[in-house]
């Protein structure tokens, strides 16, 4: 029989679910990007002693081997440079802005989530003008902006799912899978049903955290002509050693720590738990994606740059879509229901 509802925890439904969702305080969100910059200037270092390469001098694109391109893919190398990327930095610079004034923990998520991104494309942009693509401090960074993105949009989908859908941290809303678990820890002596599955997400997630750990590096480099300037491409070993080897260990680490609050039995536990999840998915996915394209395009450098940039255009594009789709429900009434609430960044 299903559990019965106490009379002081109506079911709610519609807008005024975003009237419960608690702001992230600011020391949380202070300390947490504290925490990944922390980690980024720890791994700086680990770059400049490992490849002393804060820039690297690149080997000249006229002294590589030469590898023709078509004029079809010269010219969609210059509208993805010079067309696709400036788009969508320009876009998602103004879902920042449009962002700024939010205080729902998962718009506030997103907000930072974009703020990495765009910090590590324009690291990307520097690494690419001023030192054609040699540098391996600035590749870092990018690379670097990347995953603190991702982890940041994770942690923002997560967010929202519970606070807007599931309902499973509020401790006075009815959650929504309370049909299937027919009884909940929130009002009986129950074992949690989203706690035990995510007990075994996350291992799981580390498991798939393995696999860039056993791929090996692919290590192709050459010249070509893009209308008649001369350009390098290549996949460096620092780069790989990037998204095969750290990427994965960070995830690793933090799926540990996620899995041990976990195993804590608090009533908070998944929802401490979820921080490090996204923390984990975040270099996970990275390296993931990393580890596709390099596979698929390792002799062909010229796609594999161009589909991540068009995937990260269809990523930025995607976000807009669904704020804009949702706007009433996510926007309505955030700045009414936190007028006292904590100030975020």
């Amino acid at each position: 029989m299903c559990a019965k509802l106490p009379r002081s925890a109506p079911a709610t439904t519609g807008a005024s679910h975003v009237l419960n969702m608690t702001p992230i305080p600011r020391k949380n969100l202070v300390a947490v990007n504290l925490l990944a910059l922390g980690v980024c200037a720890t791994v700086a270092l680990v770059y400049w002693l490992a490849f002393d390469a804060l820039p690297a001098a690149g080997i000249p694109a006229d002294t590589q081997p030469r590898q023709p391109m078509s004029l079809v893919k010269q010219w969609l190398v210059v509208l993805t440079a010079f067309g696709v990327k400036p788009f969508y930095l320009l876009v998602s610079l103004g879902v920042v802005l449009w962002l700024w004034r939010q205080r729902s923990p998962d718009l506030t998520a997103l907000r930072w989530g974009l703020i990495w991104f765009w910090a590590g494309e324009q690291s990307c942009t520097v690494n690419w003008l001023l030192y054609a693509g040699a540098s391996e401090g600035w590749e870092y960074l990018h690379n670097f902006g990347m995953v603190a993105g991702f982890a940041f949009v994770f942690w923002a989908v997560m967010e929202g799912v519970d606070g807007r859908l599931i309902h499973f941290s509020a401790e006075n809303e009815r959650c929504t899978a309370l049909a299937l678990c027919r009884r909940c820890s929130k009002y009986a002596d129950e074992p949690c049903g989203f706690r035990r599955v995510f007990l075994i997400t996350v291992p799981a997630a580390a498991v798939l955290a393995l696999l860039p750990l056993t791929a090996g590096f692919k290590l192709t480099s050459y010249g070509a002509n893009v209308l008649g300037a001369a350009v390098c491409y290549s996949h460096s070993p620092a780069s790989q050693w990037f998204e095969l080897r750290l990427c994965p260990a960070l995830a690793l680490a933090c799926f540990a720590v996620a899995w041990l609050g976990l195993c804590s039995q608090g009533k908070q536990a998944v929802s401490r738990s979820k921080l490090f999840f996204a923390a984990g998915l975040g270099p996970l996915s990275f390296g993931l994606m990393r580890m596709s394209l390099v596979a698929t395009f390792s002799n062909d450098l010229m796609w594999f740059e161009a589909w991540e940039e068009w995937t990260e255009l269809l990523f930025v594009l995607s976000v807009v879509c669904l704020l804009w789709t949702f706007r009433h429900g996510l926007f309505a009434n955030d700045s009414t229901a936190h007028n006292d609430a904590p100030a975020t960044l």
